[in-house]
């Protein structure tokens, strides 16, 4: 009967997990929404103290002096705003100036934290009576506050599908019983940077009062963490474990913009990004790295039928560049192929000009007519002709960071490289 209900739920959760999968790239990271029956002042202040806090994963950003000395002046940051309805409530939907708002941050030397963001697979069990049992419903209580709460802080929540592959490895006890061996196991095939194993309960405290308590567990460097959290309602508790969940990733991603970079002699790294097979494909490239708040500057150095080779200035150090790619699963490390004959007929186009940049990623993958032609140009070569750049040969390192490779976590590993493949969505 587990099996049969658990099959049945699947493939509803299916889509709304393969939802959260794509929500790891915010694109209303500078959007927020507030309550519009309250005064002018008051609506920009929420909407100035709402964005900061998915910036940064932490309210503590409020306690800045000069933070506070803006939130005074929050209409100056305010770009756009509109009404909308939403559950009988009226909301105003406002925009902030991102210049405007990483300006202030980087002033302060307060790290920021981009809108590439780790996968967090949440295994949720509740003991309601004798038994534990797996929280399958979205429209459970626990599962809609993590999801206002991940609205909130910016956070990417997927989970397990509970289909008959889970089943096979684990059930509802072992799962409350902490049993990380199958947990790890289980939580493979989900490709998420975190794992955590939240088991919830109702107890009764000294006084005789119900209340909530949640057992978080997961693996960091090899150990098992454990952590508790007590609250009288289901909010609150969900409040309490997802603050402390962004002000850890917020920590370990974040990054100082101000510092300068650290990379060659030139201010430069190179990427050599293979499978990129069309003009299409570069401009999904070009996006990628335009959107990173750690590139200050990407310019396309040369551009065959199979490689695009791309020159970064970054805005912070090389760890937290690889840090935030390391989130980009379009673009995958790979080990250098052996140098091969590089070939004249290969097109080679200039490096471009930062507003070319911009506007290739203004474009929405847009070609123009010459680009087209361009694109059926190389399309018509021989298939077995070599067009690949010449490369010399790399080596792939793993740098042990705080994200590192963890048996059984989940963890994800930032690789350094400079040779990479671009996965088409």
């Amino acid at each position: 009967m587990r099996f049969l209900s658990a099959f049945l739920f699947s493939l509803f959760i299916l889509s709304t997990s393969a939802s959260f999968v794509l929500a790891a790239e915010l694109t209303d990271l500078y959007q927020a929404e507030v309550d519009a029956n309250q005064s002018q002042s008051a609506w920009q202040q929420a909407a100035f103290a709402a964005v900061l806090l998915k910036l940064t994963g932490s309210d503590a950003i409020m306690a800045n002096s000069q933070v506070q000395a803006e939130l005074k002046q929050a209409g100056n940051y305010v770009k756009q705003y509109q009404m909308v309805q939403r559950d009988g409530r009226n909301l105003l939907v406002v925009s902030l100036d991102q210049q405007k708002i990483t300006a202030l941050l980087a002033q302060q030397q307060v790290p920021v934290w981009g809108s590439r963001r780790p996968d967090v697979l949440v295994w949720l069990t509740e003991k309601t009576l004798a038994e534990p049992k797996f929280v399958l419903e979205n429209q459970h209580p626990l599962r809609t506050n993590l999801m206002q709460q991940a609205k909130k802080y910016g956070l990417s929540f997927i989970y397990p599908l509970y289909d008959v592959d889970d089943l096979a490895l684990l059930n509802e006890s072992s799962v409350w019983a902490g049993d990380w061996a199958a947990l790890g196991t289980a939580s493979i095939r989900y490709k998420a940077e975190r794992v955590q194993n939240l088991l919830v309960e109702q107890l009764q405290d000294a006084t005789g009062q119900l209340q909530y308590r949640l057992i978080r567990q997961q693996q960091q460097d090899g150990q098992l963490q454990q952590q508790e959290f007590t609250a009288a309602d289901i909010p609150s508790l969900m409040a309490q474990f997802s603050a402390a969940l962004a002000s850890e990733l917020s920590a370990q991603y974040a990054v100082n913009l101000h510092q300068q970079n650290t990379v060659t002699a030139e201010g430069q790294l190179q990427l050599t990004i293979a499978g990129v097979t069309s003009l299409t494909d570069l401009v999904q490239v070009q996006k990628i790295f335009a959107s990173m708040l750690t590139v200050r500057q990407h310019q396309l150095v040369s551009f065959s039928q199979q490689q695009a080779v791309i020159a970064l200035q970054l805005t912070a150090t090389e760890a937290d560049f690889y840090r935030a790619l390391a989130l980009e699963k379009k673009l995958q490390p790979e080990q250098a192929p052996a140098a091969i004959q590089p070939n004249n007929e290969a097109l080679q186009r200039p490096a471009t000009e930062p507003g070319a940049d911009e506007a290739a990623n203004n474009s929405a993958s847009t070609l123009t007519a010459a680009e087209q032609a361009m694109e059926q140009a190389l399309g018509a070569e021989e298939p077995t002709a070599a067009t690949t750049e010449s490369v010399a040969e790399l080596q792939i390192q793993e740098q042990q960071t705080n994200s590192g490779t963890v048996a059984n976590s989940g963890t994800t590993t930032a690789v350094i490289s400079t040779f990479y493949r671009y996965i088409k969505p």
